[in-house]
């Protein structure tokens, strides 16, 4: 069994969210006597819309229930686990009136929801008016709950090769951020028509389904080999495709996190793994995988919305889906207390959306791969002893020979060092700044970790 409570604050003011072009690209050359940045402050009163805070405690419990039947050729794991989640959330009762500070349905103006004369001040008369549509304004997001059966079945084939079988069901909260986006539903409904995306306290967990279906086999004493197949059926993932809300009056329209997406995995692993002998070991293991689902990203619809593009529900890969994934470690143990490990990594490219030309009638969502990657991590350790004490030197490097692996590339080219963007703009040949364009395009964080050699020691009593 397992409890956990959490503590998510919030508290963010927004000082000077009104920026403009103007405001950013001032040239210091020719204005070097006026400040850089001449936006003005906010209003940051408990009303506004740049005041946003939150104090959310969700609990969770979890409880595990398994036996294990073992018989002369055959075991069965059986089990079931128990979720239980309390999002310590609200949800709006009319989400086509959403901001409780600023009401558009008749009934709930101030001078209706408080119609107090005599000398009182219209701040007075409208935060007793507020006080009272709090009191209805929300409703309290429901508990969750799931039962999740677990089954594992392993039974021999041969005097050194077994069959192995399992299938489960699985619960998991959507990220809290999900749950509390947007709090207090503060939209700024005048002179908008799309708001964007408010979080849903009252999410229900996401669904997976898992089966695994294997062979493993001894091949000498110290080698086997492992090949499984398995699929990840997942449901109610959080997305923004189906849930549009238009305010009253019909001016504007917002999105907010509902379980519409879906995705599935099917794929099959090789391991080849050979146990420690004659001081060597070490694994090798290959896995194919398709993953495809509806989005990868929860926000993909409403942004799709918010730039007027209507989304449209179809299967496509998703951002994580790297077909062939192939690792290997070698470890070396000697003797005289010293070893060493080599890792080898290389995975595939993973998809991206290439930017849409203008022959082409429509987006072609994560239709294209970024490059394959590939690197190299090593070990070296050696152990001393004094007495009861022992202590171990040892020297770490990460991305042996410094491969400078792309992890994101510019949607024009495909690239992660060449932007036709870039191209464009430096022909335009636009007046000198702080920064220059190349510096904006040079993006460091679009490549892998360079070499990294760390040295240290442990002491063990």
């Amino acid at each position: 069994m397992e409890f956990n409570q959490y503590q998510l604050f919030l508290h963010n003011l927004d000082l000077s969210h009104a920026l403009s072009n103007a405001d950013i690209g001032r040239n210091p050359a020719s204005d070097a006597t006026t400040p850089f940045l001449l936006a003005p402050f906010l209003s940051i009163n408990s009303e506004s819309p740049y005041n946003l805070y939150y104090l959310h405690k969700p609990q969770q419990f979890s409880a595990y229930v398994q036996d294990k039947m073992e018989y002369k050729s055959l075991i069965v794991n059986f089990g079931v686990r128990f979720d239980w989640f309390h999002p310590d959330g609200q949800v709006l009762a009319n989400p086509a009136d959403p901001n409780v500070y600023s009401p558009l349905e008749p009934q709930y103006q101030d001078s209706v929801v408080a119609p107090i004369g005599g000398n009182i001040t219209a701040a007075d008369q409208h935060a007793i008016a507020v006080q009272r549509r709090t009191a209805f304004w929300y409703k309290n997001a429901t508990n969750k709950y799931q039962f999740s059966p677990r089954l594992g079945v392993s039974f021999p084939i041969t005097d050194r090769g077994i069959i192995h079988f399992s299938y489960g069901l699985f619960f998991q909260m959507p990220n809290f951020d999900e749950l509390y986006q947007s709090p207090g539903y503060k939209l700024q409904i005048a002179g908008s028509t799309f708001l964007g995306v408010i979080g849903n306290p009252d999410l229900n967990p996401e669904q997976t389904t898992k089966g695994e279906l294997g062979v493993q086999q001894q091949l000498t004493d110290d080698i086997s080999i492992d090949v499984t197949g398995f699929f990840n059926d997942i449901r109610n993932l959080s997305g923004t495709l189906n849930e549009i809300v238009f305010v009253t009056g019909g001016a504007a329209e917002y999105s907010k996190f509902v379980n519409t997406d879906f995705g599935f995995v099917k794929g099959v692993v090789v391991t080849l793994d050979k146990r420690l002998s004659n001081s060597w070991s070490g694994t090798l293991d290959y896995t194919f995988q398709i993953a495809q689902g509806d989005a990868s990203d929860p926000n993909s619809a409403a942004n799709l919305r918010a730039s007027g593009v209507q989304p449209e529900t179809q299967l496509i890969p998703l951002d994580w889906d790297q077909r062939h994934t192939l690792n290997a470690t070698l470890n070396y143990v000697n003797a005289d207390d010293w070893g060493a490990t080599l890792v080898f990594r290389f995975g595939s490219g993973t998809p991206y959306t290439p930017l849409q030309t203008s022959n082409v009638g429509e987006l072609l969502y994560n239709s294209a791969l970024k490059p394959a990657t590939y690197d190299f991590d090593a070990r070296v350790y050696k152990n001393f002893k004094l007495g009861g004490t022992t202590i171990s030197l040892f020297a770490r490097i990460n991305n042996l020979l410094d491969t400078r692996n792309a992890l994101q590339v510019y949607t024009d080219t495909g690239l992660p060092n060449v932007s036709l963007a870039e191209q464009t703009l430096i022909s335009a040949n636009p007046p000198q700044r702080i920064a220059t364009i190349q510096d904006y395009y040079t993006n460091p964080t679009f490549y892998s970790e360079p070499r990294r050699i760390e040295i240290g020691t442990t002491i063990s009593f």
